[in-house]
């Protein structure tokens, strides 16, 4: 029994923890263990409208970057895809490519490699800089978010979709979204450098705020 024991305990030993996705930190990890670090530069903003005007940089953008997974990445394509289909799915697919985000950076936190989610956000000059990153190919997920006056007209729905016993709710305003997504790979002792550019952004959607009817 006790030889069982001990058996089973260097087998638990020996599992692998879970891993997020199809990557793998421990390439990221010995990247950095051996010096091989390197840093994601940038600028994010609008192109000038007049000739002799300036830019109009966009500050306060979210960057992450995050380790490529070609299963997150066709998830995103997937959902931008389903977008154009009709107007629920584009009304839809912005909040969509936030819960796939949300969901990858919670596997990497699970499967013990937080230390591989990294952020930052836009200065007011619209720059940005994320050092210290392992050599290796990366993902660079940058958000802006503004809210708009445009009316969104709800579409009619039958008590049927509502729901008998399911308050419904109703469309209070939205904020426009814009995302660039660009991989990049990362060598050890370099900067890359990358513009996004307003009309270059890889998806603009809407994110709605809604709110319970009233209960009567």
């Amino acid at each position: 029994m006790i030889r069982f024991a001990l058996a089973l305990g260097l087998l638990a030993l020996s599992v692998p923890p879970a891993q997020a996705l199809d990557v793998l930190p421990g390439q990221y990890r010995a990247a950095a263990a051996a010096g091989a670090v390197g840093s994601v530069t940038g600028r994010v903003y609008e192109e000038r409208r007049k000739p002799d005007g300036p830019d109009q940089p966009l500050a306060g953008a979210a960057v992450t970057l995050l380790p490529r997974s070609a299963q997150f990445l066709e998830k995103l394509e997937a959902v931008k895809r389903t977008s154009r289909n009709s107007m629920n799915d584009y009304r839809a697919a912005a909040s969509a490519i936030q819960t796939l985000k949300a969901a990858y950076e919670k596997e990497l936190w699970e499967s013990g490699a937080v230390d591989l989610v990294m952020g930052t956000v836009v200065a007011p000059d619209g720059r940005f800089s994320v050092e210290n990153l392992p050599a290796g190919d990366w993902l660079l997920f940058v958000t802006t978010s503004a809210a708009t006056d445009t009316k969104v007209v709800e579409p009619k729905s039958s008590k049927k979709d509502r729901g008998v016993y399911v308050p419904g709710t109703h469309l209070t305003g939205y904020q426009r979204l814009t995302i660039w997504l660009r991989e990049v790979t990362v060598s050890g002792g370099r900067a890359e450098n990358v513009e996004l550019i307003g009309r270059g952004a890889w998806f603009s959607g809407v994110v709605e705020e809604r709110a319970p009817n009233a209960v009567r």
